[in-house]
């Protein structure tokens, strides 16, 4: 799919459902959301680190890194104008400087960030993705082997 320049449509006017930091294994997290995420991560056996560190030149705080997977997630329960510019330069940061990459992951759908903008990505394609090798051997960038081709 070819990469999307904005983000997810961002709604306007205020929240309507604010949210609801909550304590899952000893950790605060800000939304209902993140501790779903966590939980499905501890599902399928994902080691996690919450909030570690800010990354790149707009210092964002970044949700979880997955670091056997050499990726981070970015949880939103609501995507917001900043993100359209921050999230792009916090990939292009972890992509150049740790050859790491960043995902956002929504209620409804994913994307696979980078420098660019937002690839979609459905829930399943986001879980295959994200443990995918982390040498480049994700199956959405890859060509079909030359037998496969017409």
């Amino acid at each position: 799919m070819p990469d999307n320049p904005t983000g997810p449509r961002v709604p306007r006017g205020r929240r309507t459902v604010p949210a609801i930091p909550q304590v899952y294994k000893g950790v605060q997290f800000r939304s209902r959301l993140e501790v779903l995420f966590a939980q499905e991560l501890e599902k399928r056996q994902i080691a996690w680190v919450y909030e570690p560190e800010r990354i790149g030149g707009g210092r964002y705080l970044v949700d979880f890194h997955l670091p056997d997977l050499r990726c981070w997630v970015e949880v939103k329960g609501r995507f917001e104008a900043r993100d359209d510019l921050l999230l792009p330069n916090a990939a292009g940061y972890l992509k150049a400087d740790r050859s790491e990459a960043l995902y956002l992951y929504m209620q409804t759908k994913a994307y696979r960030v980078n420098w660019k903008g937002f690839e979609p990505l459905t829930h399943d394609e986001f879980w295959q993705a994200i443990q995918a090798p982390p040498d480049g051997g994700d199956p959405f960038l890859k060509q079909p082997p030359a037998a496969d081709l017409p």
